[in-house]
């Protein structure tokens, strides 16, 4: 597989062409955010976005002016709805994948909460806690969204109406239902999550914490990989993992709700 990265000088790229490199795979081009986007469409097979909002829009708008077709993973964080709309203009003719988050274990801790938030009403509060290192521009990170849209969704809300962002001052009473979120942006923290499900008698927390950017590089390699042999289409971290998730978490309930009582 021949590939190219936009975004290449960052942090991120650097770490999306050494992993490309290791899987034995030939990075074809280079580009970075302020290079010529046309460079990144020469004779590859796909193109692995981590750069910033404007470049990935330009990448976008030029796949869809010139009816290009070469697949194209975007890891790319802060985006818009504006952005989404670009994504599914361009996924009519060619696969896309976007997440906020190429960790597997991510795609575990976001079905998991899904399942929590559907077994526990809403007399349990979340609170979604987002920490990342001082240089992160965005906030909430794309994976504290992701995580309260999920929860949203697996109690039927509406996750413009439940979210809450900001807490300064005289504030009201807590919504039933209400997904708050708090932000920290400090030293060199790579990412952490811990989203917490708060009841009056008892609570329980789930936490993420990335101790290095190489796990983000190497899950969006493994996608453009899975993206190859995807029809036209716009793709998610579900998409990717669901094949392998489905069976395993069938036979799991399976296995677990069949123990007898003299289990150890």
């Amino acid at each position: 597989m021949k590939i190219s990265v936009l975004g290449a000088t960052g942090a991120m790229g650097g770490f999306v062409i050494k992993a490309a490199l290791q899987e034995g795979y030939a990075v074809e081009n280079k580009v970075s955010s302020k290079d010529n986007i046309e460079n990144l469409f020469r004779d590859v097979d796909a193109i692995i976005d981590f750069s910033c909002p404007m470049a990935t829009e330009a990448m976008l708008r030029y796949a869809i002016a010139h009816d290009m077709h070469i697949p194209i993973v975007i890891g790319t964080t802060g985006l818009s709805k504006m952005h989404i709309a670009l994504m599914k203009d361009c996924a009519r003719h060619v696969p896309v994948f976007t997440a906020p988050n190429m960790s597997f274990l991510i795609s575990i801790i976001n079905m998991a909460v899904y399942a929590m938030a559907k077994l526990l009403d809403e007399d349990y509060d979340v609170e979604i806690m987002d920490i990342h290192h001082k240089l992160k521009k965005d906030a909430p990170s794309g994976t504290a969204l992701m995580l309260g849209k999920t929860i949203a969704k697996a109690r039927g809300r509406n996750f413009d109406e439940v979210s809450d962002f900001v807490r300064y001052g005289i504030i009201e009473q807590r919504r039933r239902g209400e997904i708050g979120f708090s932000v920290q942006r400090c030293g060199n923290v790579i990412g952490t999550h811990e989203i917490s499900f708060m009841g009056e008698f008892e609570n329980i927390k789930i936490t993420h914490e990335a101790h290095s950017k190489e796990i983000f590089a190497r899950g969006s390699v493994q996608a453009a990989k899975w993206l190859l042999k995807q029809p036209n289409g716009l793709y998610t971290m579900n998409d990717f993992t669901k094949d392998l998730m489905v069976p395993m978490v069938k036979s799991l309930y399976k296995d677990f709700f069949t123990r007898r009582l003299d289990d150890k």
